[in-house]
């Protein structure tokens, strides 16, 4: 009778041992069907941000080490001289964003050139600005999640820069993609030229035919980088290029000839030989009127 005692409290023991054994395997189950789910909700969330074109989270935005970025113009023939000129006025105009984080890029964008790329990364990491592919013109981030654009001819030279003795030399036709950033948001343009702007004579020529109805009519609030205001209205033809209007304002606020005027809005420079709607800008909003030197 001892004997039938003792298998039964065995087989009890041993039951309630593969009860707790089963119960725990499910709990480790359900806990790990949880996370993956989790896991795989969080990556949907990812995935449908950046086909929306959401800004997302720094700590939701992919970092790779930055990279050189190998290009060819197509459209021009850059020289040394154009280069640094376009870079110098592109970072002297930004006018969205944070100045440190403007300024970390330049800095780092400068030893990049170089190859010093552990030293350029360095100064990258420590502005806390993000770079999702490693190539700087496809866009950085800074730790509020701001996007902070570059285009092919700031961020590195082209493989076809040539000597300033082969700055008359003429380019391809083509679209001018050596001013626009991987995700395609122009940010400057080149130097005025005959053939973009409309001359003074030509323009007079045009007035002395006849006014311009008042429906075809805008008035331009432009503000000016070297004074605190007034703001100056300036009143323009709907198709009126933008280089008309920086010719108006240099006029209207008595501007040297040494001096002239690019048009900023929205933190990127407009192109001088299109109107201000055809490049975004909405009657009442304010552009900004960048006093810069005239090249000599």
């Amino acid at each position: 009778m001892g004997c039938c005692l003792s298998r039964s409290s065995n087989d009890d023991q041993s039951t309630a041992t593969q009860e707790r054994q089963e119960d725990t395997l499910s709990t480790h189950q359900s806990d790990h069907h949880s996370r993956q789910q989790e896991s795989n909700s969080s990556s949907r969330r990812r995935s449908r941000a950046r086909r929306q074109g959401v800004a997302l989270p720094l700590d939701q935005h992919y970092n790779q080490p930055i990279t050189p970025h190998v290009w060819r113009s197509k459209r021009r023939l850059w020289t040394r001289t154009q280069i640094d000129r376009e870079r110098e006025e592109f970072f002297d105009t930004r006018v969205t964003g944070r100045a440190e984080v403007w300024a970390a890029l330049r800095a780092a964008l400068s030893l990049l050139r170089e190859g010093e790329i552990e030293t350029a990364q360095g100064i990258i990491d420590a502005a806390g600005v993000t770079v999702p592919t490693g190539d700087l013109c496809e866009g950085a981030y800074d730790e509020n999640g701001v996007l902070y654009r570059l285009p092919q001819c700031i961020v590195s030279d082209p493989d076809n820069i040539v000597d300033d003795s082969g700055a008359a030399a003429g380019g391809t036709d083509g679209d001018d993609d050596d001013i626009e950033d991987g995700i395609s948001d122009r940010k400057i343009v080149s130097e005025e030229s005959d053939e973009e702007l409309i001359s003074e004579d030509v323009e007079r020529r045009r007035e002395e035919k006849g006014k311009m109805s008042e429906r075809d009519m805008i008035r331009v609030q432009a503000r000016l980088s070297d004074r605190g205001g007034p703001d100056v209205i300036i009143p323009i033809g709907k198709t009126q290029n933008v280089g008309v209007l920086a010719r108006k304002i240099q006029s209207e606020v008595k501007m040297p000839n040494t001096q002239r005027i690019r048009i900023v809005y929205l933190g990127r420079m407009l192109r001088e030989n299109e109107p201000l709607g055809d490049q975004g800008w909405k009657p009442g909003q304010v552009i900004n009127a960048m006093v810069v030197a005239r090249p000599s």
